[in-house]
């Protein structure tokens, strides 16, 4: 466990530095233009600079390259990561993921956690790099990191590889520090988890996250209003009913996952791994 809270740490502390970094730009460029137009320094206010939507998604587009950069760098995720996969198996992460968001949704919003970033991620999605940022450069670099350096290691360092997906997995979800996300996050961590060791590949796990985070911004994008519910988009009965199929959709999908990857199971793969 002692690599996995070292990377726990560096993710911390690249999306911190980045934060303070681009807060002290913005505050410096605020006070400079409010010289330039008053002759006299003053402060922003609420949070007009360091907290503002395009501060936050530099922050975040930052953290996330430089982390990845990093992984890289320091080689905490092996070659055998990046194998190839089949065209099948890669066509079936699709009706995978539209399954797991049809019920996911539909069973976290029975809970109604509070949501502390749903704002937020509103106002990035009217960003260009802000749908970047959630669509694109998150599940890649989140992938590399809770994939294929966390849970890889894991995997080569414990006999239980089930027991490496779920602390994967826990993680993924409590590292979205936002209650409303943190059960979605690490249901979809264990889907994420099990496919990385059946595939000893990162590609279908950045599809997936791809096409879930990509998927969640188009909607947002087309129905601002009820984006976040399933009930006001297709009404209680209905959003029911598409849960269901959506379950089903995900079983059978696993089954198929299962019989593509029969006696190809990565275990032994990850052993080939470097360690870092």
């Amino acid at each position: 466990m002692k690599q996995t809270v070292k990377l726990i740490l560096y993710y911390f502390i690249y999306q911190l530095g980045c934060s303070s970094v681009i807060s002290f730009i913005a505050y410096a460029g605020y006070a400079m233009r409010r010289y330039s137009e008053s002759g006299t320094f003053s402060l922003p206010e609420d949070g007009e600079a360091s907290l503002s939507v395009p501060a936050v998604i530099l922050s975040l587009l930052l953290s996330n390259i430089l982390m990845g950069i990093h992984l890289v760098w320091k080689r905490y995720v092996g070659r055998q990561s990046w194998s190839k996969v089949s065209g099948r198996l890669m066509a079936a992460v699709l009706p995978l993921t539209l399954g797991m968001m049809l019920w996911m949704n539909y069973l976290t919003e029975r809970f109604a956690l509070p949501d502390f970033t749903a704002g937020m991620f509103v106002q990035m999605k009217d960003h260009i790099l802000g749908v970047i940022s959630i669509a694109l450069v998150a599940p890649v670099f989140e992938e590399m990191l809770f994939r294929g350096a966390i849970e890889g290691h894991l995997l080569r360092t414990w006999k239980n590889p089930y027991a490496a997906i779920l602390v994967s997995a826990l993680i993924f979800g409590v590292i979205h520090l936002n209650p409303a996300q943190i059960p979605y996050a690490f249901v979809l961590g264990l889907v994420l988890g099990w496919l990385y060791w059946r595939t000893s590949s990162l590609l279908p796990c950045i599809l997936l996250h791809l096409v879930n985070n990509g998927l969640s911004v188009a909607l947002m994008i087309a129905a601002p209003d009820s984006a976040s519910s399933m009930d006001a988009l297709f009404g209680g009965k209905t959003a029911l009913l598409l849960s269901i199929a959506g379950l089903l959709a995900t079983v059978i999908t696993i089954r198929y996952i299962i019989c593509q990857t029969a006696g190809s199971t990565n275990a032994q793969a990850h052993k080939r791994e470097p360690e870092v």
